[in-house]
């Protein structure tokens, strides 16, 4: 299944928050799905388990060692770009 998956990362007690950011973004891509960035939250998509699989590492390897609030919402309906689409 196709899927989309909307997600914003919050690291807790830090000064800095774009390394876990970042972090995060960069397991996402490691599964080769493509990310686009907001200034709130970003996006991706792709094979439902791929996509779920990156979020799962995300909580785990970027939360490993810090406190990390992770919201994700997914959507097997959302418009993707057409030239992004399976």
């Amino acid at each position: 299944m196709f899927v989309e998956a909307q997600f914003s990362i919050y690291p807790l007690r830090e000064n800095k928050l774009s390394p876990a950011i970042n972090e995060a973004v960069e397991i996402i891509k490691s599964f080769g799905l493509p990310v686009e960035e907001g200034s709130m939250s970003s996006i991706t998509y792709g094979d439902s388990e791929k996509v779920f699989a990156a979020m799962r590492l995300v909580m785990e390897k970027v939360g490993e060692n810090r406190h990390l609030v992770l919201i994700v919402t997914f959507s097997n309906a959302c418009p993707v770009p057409q030239r992004h689409k399976e």
